[in-house]
């Protein structure tokens, strides 16, 4: 049964029954915001406490329909060792973007944000889920 374990901005943070950590627009949420360097920042910490209190490594999936782009404060970031502090410990990222714009966002944040782990975009929730799972514990 997937949870609720956090929220922050316009995010809501959901644990699902695989040991996956989903991201997602905050309820209600309909307009299309940047990312903002504080919200950066909770992904990354919300990360690093379930790496913390599981002991597993991370598996995460992000929606991103509802973000336009990136904060410049957020893009720098991602950018330097502290936005890069949960990489030895992920397994994979999924985005998943369902519309022609997150699909270019996804794109221009694989080209720029190149990390040590599997990421991937999807255009399904199903197919993102299906391929975090066949992702080995190491």
């Amino acid at each position: 049964m997937e949870k609720k374990i956090d929220s922050f901005g316009q995010l809501d943070f959901w644990l699902l029954p695989a040991g996956i950590l989903d991201i997602r627009p905050a309820v209600g949420l309909e307009k299309k915001s940047p990312l903002t360097l504080a919200e950066a920042k909770k992904i990354e910490k919300v990360q690093a406490k379930y790496h913390k209190e599981s002991g597993r490594s991370i598996r995460l999936m992000v929606r991103i329909d509802n973000m336009s782009n990136l904060t410049k404060e957020a893009n720098a970031f991602w950018k330097m060792p502290e936005g890069k502090e949960n990489d030895p410990y992920t397994l994979g990222v999924a985005l998943i973007a369902n519309n022609l714009v997150a699909k270019m966002l996804g794109t221009v944040f694989l080209a720029i944000y190149p990390r040590e782990y599997p990421t991937k975009l999807f255009q399904s929730r199903e197919k993102a889920l299906k391929w975090l799972e066949s992702l080995e514990e190491c």
